[in-house]
């Protein structure tokens, strides 16, 4: 399985709108759930679970990003890189053994994660944002990255 975007039910009217988090085709289980704000620039990531059984839902409220997920999963496939660009209402699904990461691009940008696993510090694991390994193509040279990610080292593949 691969990371890929997803339609939810959109209903508009006088009023405003409704709109479903969860599509009803996803039959997945999310139980712990994240909400971040980050101004432009800001870079999150690219962060993974070690113990590769991590799914998520991005789904953005507000604001633009470049949301790149890379398949840390043995196999043929290994290192494929997916980009994804998302704005408002856009949900993007990531499946297990997936590193992820985004890149803010609107002045405020409003991303709400849900997650079938609760953080864990121990298993939670990550790597530079530029790492040589995987050349990704963010197309900004000085991100804003918080602490954590800019002490982040390459890749070690287990």
């Amino acid at each position: 399985m691969k990371p890929h975007k997803l339609k939810s039910k959109f209903f508009k009217d006088k009023r405003g709108y409704l709109i479903e988090i969860i599509p009803n085709k996803i039959k997945k289980k999310f139980n712990y759930s994240i909400l971040t704000e980050s101004k432009k620039n800001v870079l999150r990531g690219m962060h993974f679970n070690n113990m590769m059984d991590e799914e998520k839902l991005v789904f953005i409220l507000k604001g633009k990003i470049l949301d790149v997920t890379i398949n840390l999963n043995k196999g043929k496939n290994y290192g494929k890189i997916f980009y994804f660009n998302l704005k408002k209402n856009d949900i993007l699904f990531i499946p297990k053994g997936f590193a992820h990461g985004y890149l803010c691009l609107d002045k405020i940008n409003t991303i709400l994660y849900l997650l079938n696993k609760k953080y864990s510090g121990k298993n939670n694991s990550g790597f530079r944002w530029n790492d040589k390994a995987f050349n990704i193509k963010w197309n900004i040279k000085k991100p804003i990255l918080s602490r954590k990610d800019s002490h982040l080292e390459g890749y070690k593949k287990n």
